[in-house]
C-alpha cells in the first residue's frame, strides 16, 4: 500500500493535444475532455498555451457551456482551471483578455468572443504562467530554419526552389508568425506550376511549421510535451524490456470512459497517494533520472485499481451507456518498463495490447528523447539550449 506522505514532483507538462494547428486523431470535443484529463491526473501541473486556449473550439466546448452548444460535452473543466491543476500560459504576463485583442488586431483565425476570453481569465489568473513571447517565437522561427534546410540537402529542382522560397520568406520575418507561413503557403502554391514537386515540398514546409509551432512554446517553458504520436520516439530494435505488469485493469486508458467520467472524480483521483508517486516517479523518467521502479510499478498497479473502482462507482445509477461499456470490457492494460540499449536511457509505456480496432483506447509512452532544444534558442532570456532535453509523454490512440 502506497503510503499517506507520498510528494509530488513540481514537473510541468505541455498539452499540445489542444493544439489547432496539429494534425491529430482527436476527433470531437468529449476525446479532447479524455485526453486533458488523463494527461491532468498523470502529471503534476499540466501546461496549455494561451492561444490554444482561446483560439480551439473544442477546449473552448470544455470551458463554457454556451461555446459547447449542442456538442452534448461536459462543460466542467472550471475546478481544474481555477485551482491551478489546469494553467494556462500567458505571453508576457498579460491577459488572456489582452492577448484576444492583440489576436484581433492580427485578425487570427477561431478567436473567441470577448465574453470567454473574460471567463478564461476569472478562471486562470490566480494560477497563470508568464512566458516571453519573444523567446517563443525566436525558438519557432529557428525550428523551422533548422527542420527546412536538414530537408533541403540533396533536392534539386522545383523541389529546392519551394525550399529555398520558404526559407527565404521565413528568415526575412520579425517576429515569424505560424498563420504567416500559412498565407505564404497558399500564396506561393496559387503562384506555383502546381506540379508534384511543389505540392510535395509545401506538404514539408507545412509539416515543418506545424513541428516547430508544437514544440517552441514547451522548450521555453522547459516542460514535458504531451502529445499525439507524431513524435518519433526511440526503435523498438534498440530497446529491451526491463520490467512489465499485463493483467492491470484496462479502463484508465478507455477514451469513451475517460471522457464521460465527471471531473469531480478526478479531482479526487489527484488526492490519491498512490497517483503522487506515479506522477514522480514519471517524471523522473522524463527528466532522464532514475525512478524507484518497483515503487512505480506498485503505484501504477495501485491507481489503476483505484481508477477502475472509481469508474463503477461513478457510472452505477447515473450513465448506462458508459456503465454497459465498462461492463462490457475485458481487455486488460500493460504496464512496462524500457531500457534503450544503447543509451541506457529507461522509457515507460502503458496500453491495451488486445483492443480491437474500432475501440477508444489511449496508450501513453513516456520517454526523455535527449534531444537539444532548437538551435539558436539559447541565447534567449535564461534558457539553456544545450542543457535543455525535449520531456516526451504521448497518449494517442492504439494502433
Amino acid at each position: 500500500m502506497i503510503g499517506q506522505d507520498a510528494r509530488l514532483s513540481s514537473e510541468k507538462v505541455y498539452l499540445s493535444d489542444v493544439e489547432i494547428h496539429l494534425q491529430s486523431p482527436i476527433a470531437n470535443a468529449e476525446d479532447l475532455r479524455a485526453r486533458v484529463l488523463f494527461h491532468a491526473v498523470l502529471s503534476d501541473t499540466l501546461l496549455i498555451g494561451d492561444s490554444q486556449a482561446l483560439n480551439t473550439p473544442l477546449f473552448r466546448a470544455l470551458v463554457s457551456s454556451q461555446e459547447a452548444g449542442r456538442m452534448g460535452v461536459r462543460s466542467d473543466l472550471e475546478p481544474l482551471l481555477s485551482s491551478g491543476r489546469i494553467r494556462v500560459a500567458c505571453r508576457d504576463g498579460k491577459t488572456l483578455t489582452a492577448v484576444r485583442e492583440d489576436q484581433q488586431r492580427r485578425h487570427v483565425k477561431n478567436m473567441p468572443g470577448a465574453a470567454y476570453a473574460e471567463l478564461l481569465d476569472g478562471m486562470t489568473r490566480a494560477h497563470a504562467f508568464s512566458y516571453r513571447l519573444d523567446a517563443v517565437s525566436a525558438a519557432f522561427k529557428a525550428g523551422v530554419v533548422r527542420l527546412l534546410e536538414a530537408r533541403r540537402r540533396g533536392t534539386d529542382g522545383q523541389t529546392r526552389a519551394t525550399f529555398d522560397a520558404a526559407l527565404d520568406f521565413v528568415k526575412e520575418q520579425e517576429p515569424l508568425y505560424f498563420a504567416a507561413v500559412k498565407d505564404w503557403e497558399e500564396s506561393f502554391r496559387a503562384e506555383s506550376s502546381g506540379s508534384a514537386e511543389v505540392v510535395l515540398a509545401l506538404a514539408i514546409v507545412d509539416r515543418a511549421a506545424g513541428e516547430s509551432y508544437r514544440e517552441a512554446l514547451p522548450h521555453v517553458l522547459q516542460a514535458g510535451t504531451a502529445a499525439p504520436r507524431v513524435v518519433d520516439l526511440p526503435s523498438t530494435a534498440a530497446t529491451r524490456t526491463a520490467l512489465k505488469y499485463t493483467t492491470l485493469p484496462g479502463s484508465l486508458l478507455d477514451g469513451f470512459l475517460l471522457g464521460r467520467l465527471p471531473v469531480e472524480v478526478y479531482l479526487e483521483a489527484t488526492e490519491q497517494p498512490s497517483r503522487s508517486v506515479l506522477v514522480r516517479e514519471l517524471g523522473l523518467l522524463r527528466r532522464g533520472g532514475q525512478p524507484d521502479l518497483p515503487r512505480l510499478m506498485e503505484a501504477m498497479t495501485e491507481f489503476s485499481r483505484w481508477m477502475q473502482d472509481a469508474f463503477v462507482r461513478a457510472f452505477r445509477n447515473t450513465d448506462e451507456r458508459a456503465r454497459a461499456v465498462l461492463n462490457g470490457n475485458r481487455n486488460l492494460m500493460r504496464f512496462g518498463i524500457s531500457q534503450d540499449s544503447l543509451t541506457g536511457a529507461l522509457g515507460a509505456g502503458l496500453d491495451v495490447p488486445t483492443a480491437d480496432a474500432e475501440e477508444e483506447y489511449l496508450d501513453l509512452r513516456v520517454v526523455d528523447r535527449g534531444v537539444s532544444a532548437v538551435d539558436g534558442a539559447a541565447d534567449i532570456g535564461e534558457l539553456d539550449a544545450r542543457q535543455m532535453r525535449q520531456r516526451v509523454i504521448t497518449g494517442a490512440y492504439a494502433g
